[in-house]
């Protein structure tokens, strides 16, 4: 009788080992293609899905599974997974579902509303998106807003929520936009009436020789400036061509007339030239003006233009002629 009890037990364990040897290749099978998919054994189910008897075209529904049930996959077809029937769940025998409708974990529906349509929000630091769903656990919600003061916030997520947020309004930060949109209408103003300034008096104060390419100074004070071409200290030292201190070349340096800032005395054949063309501009005077041509023969000297007629004269440099400041440029 013992004897025979053993040759059962010995059938028995051989038999175990055909079985476990034959599922081994299966299971490593079943394993690569888990990786594949980056799915684990154990799934969840996304949302309610029909799940079917097979995984082929002609498969037909054999029972609705519901959203975040648990089960064991068994094998992998084209997409599809086969859950196993077992005694801890509600299948009435194994079932295929498609790959995109399980989970690895729960998540759940997460929704956010704010008051401020525009508001800034972040989920854990990265921007939140609509019908986001996330696995269960402690989020950090931050808003922000214009005019409006932040909000930090944790939420519990253990089934789909949906969380209503209200930003208080930013009182001192609404005193500053408007204080800035003051300052900006100011700004445009001015600028405003700055471009209309200049545009006036580009009108009433040059003229432009398109042909030349150049524009002169043509305003009240052409007929009341005088100027030296050189102060009495530097022609009494006979610096005759240090120009600084208050002279004609200075004078045109520093103007400046219409938003333009590069004026300079003219040369004799220019202010010669000019003297030909009194008829078109505004402010006109028998008087003579400076030039910034030095006499080559003389150096305490330098050429003046007569306004009336073009005549030239090699003045003292000491001496005060009218100023008429020219610069390059025939567009405005």
């Amino acid at each position: 009788m013992k004897e025979r009890k053993n040759i059962v037990q010995l059938f028995l364990s051989i038999f175990m080992m055909f079985i476990m040897s034959a599922c081994l290749p299966h299971q490593k099978e079943l394993q690569v293609m888990l990786n594949k998919y980056n799915i684990t054994k154990k799934i969840y189910i996304k949302d309610d899905v029909n799940a079917y008897d097979d995984y082929g075209k002609d498969k037909k529904v054999l029972q609705v599974l519901k959203r975040a049930e648990e089960y064991d996959i068994v094998d992998i077809k084209e997409n599809y997974a086969r859950l196993a029937k077992t005694k801890n769940n509600n299948l009435k025998s194994d079932v295929w579902v498609n790959l995109d409708e399980i989970e690895t974990e729960p998540t759940y529906f997460i929704t956010l509303i704010v008051n401020v349509p525009k508001a800034k929000i972040l989920l854990n630091g990265k921007e939140y998106e609509s019908n986001t769903r996330v696995p269960s656990g402690t989020y950090k919600v931050d808003i922000s807003a214009d005019n409006f003061l932040d909000k930090s916030i944790k939420i519990e997520i253990y089934k789909d929520v949906k969380e209503e947020i209200i930003l208080d309004f930013d009182i001192e930060a609404q005193k500053d936009k408007i204080a800035k949109e003051k300052l900006e209408k100011e700004r445009i103003k001015r600028e405003k009436l700055q471009r209309e300034r200049i545009e006036r008096q580009r009108k009433e104060s040059i003229y432009i020789d398109k042909k030349q390419k150049l524009m002169w100074q043509d305003n009240n004070a052409v007929l009341e400036t005088k100027k030296p071409w050189l102060t009495k200290v530097n022609y009494d030292a006979k610096n005759y061509l240090n120009t600084i201190g208050d002279t004609a070349i200075t004078y045109c340096k520093n103007l400046t007339l219409a938003n333009f800032k590069d004026w300079r005395l003219p040369t004799k054949d220019e202010l010669k030239y000019l003297s030909t063309q009194k008829n078109k501009l505004k402010n006109v005077s028998s008087n003579w003006y400076w030039s910034i041509t030095s006499n080559n023969n003389n150096g305490e000297r330098a050429w003046s233009i007569y306004f009336d007629n073009g005549d030239g004269y090699s003045d003292l440099k000491n001496a005060y002629n009218y100023v008429r400041c020219i610069r390059n440029g025939g567009d405005l």
